[in-house]
């Protein structure tokens, strides 16, 4: 059976006029239709634009950007570093809410990794490249992904007022950081929170010694957009 045409949430059709055409949406459609056919490949393909389908682009108040989906069965499900019980927690989510711990008073480790509280209340939690194959990282990274995220960047930044931008990564630096406009929204860049990039840092450069999320709310309270519940 051929399977539906992938299709936008109404809402985000508008970035179709930020420098990315529905020419081009269509021929990745078929580049990971047929990546679908051709074997196993995550998230659930009615998952891939699920970080879209949760916040409006007006709505949004942080972006959290994180490079391409975990490759490991049952754990992605179409939002950046989250993942859905009973998934075990991944090494970088881990890692993330030990920064939460030193930085949000109240916080305690919760039962799961799964981010959507955060989303429902105005994080976008993208992916630079939306899908991948099983067991292997990157392996999507060449079909186009990135010029579609770029263009969400660039819209996202013209229908809400103002965003807290973290780049955690030099992948999320390089490709997201010139089509933010500094001078309108914020950017907060540190270390991925991945292991391998961890180990290398003394404590004081570790990404759990960072105040990102404590950053994002005092900025989103100083632009009068109210602060996100980082509690999960």
């Amino acid at each position: 059976m051929t399977p539906a045409p992938l299709t936008l949430p109404p809402a985000w059709s508008g970035l179709f006029a930020h420098g990315y055409t529905p020419a081009q949406f269509a021929a990745l459609s078929t580049l990971i239709d047929e990546a679908y056919a051709q074997g196993e490949v995550f998230p659930a393909r009615e998952h891939i634009f699920r970080a879209l389908e949760l916040v409006r682009p007006a709505d949004v108040k942080v972006v959290i950007l994180g490079q391409d989906p975990y490759p490991t069965p049952g754990n992605a499900h179409g939002l950046s570093f989250s993942v859905m019980p009973p998934a075990r927690t991944p090494a970088s989510l881990k890692n993330i809410f030990q920064s939460l711990a030193r930085c949000v008073p109240g916080w305690c480790p919760p039962s799961s990794g799964n981010l959507e509280p955060w989303a429902r209340q105005g994080v976008l939690l993208l992916n630079l490249i939306l899908t991948v194959r099983s067991g292997e990282p990157m392996s999507h990274a060449r079909l186009g992904w990135q010029a579609f995220t770029q263009a969400v960047l660039r819209f996202v930044q013209m229908e809400s007022p103002y965003i807290v931008f973290m780049l955690w990564g030099g992948k999320a630096v390089a490709s997201a950081q010139p089509h933010i406009d500094a001078s309108k929204h914020a950017i907060l860049i540190d270390q991925h929170p991945s292991p391998l990039a961890q180990n290398r840092l003394p404590p004081e450069q570790k990404f759990a010694a960072n105040h990102h999320f404590a950053e994002a709310n005092r900025l989103l309270t100083e632009h009068a957009r109210p602060p996100i519940d980082w509690r999960l």
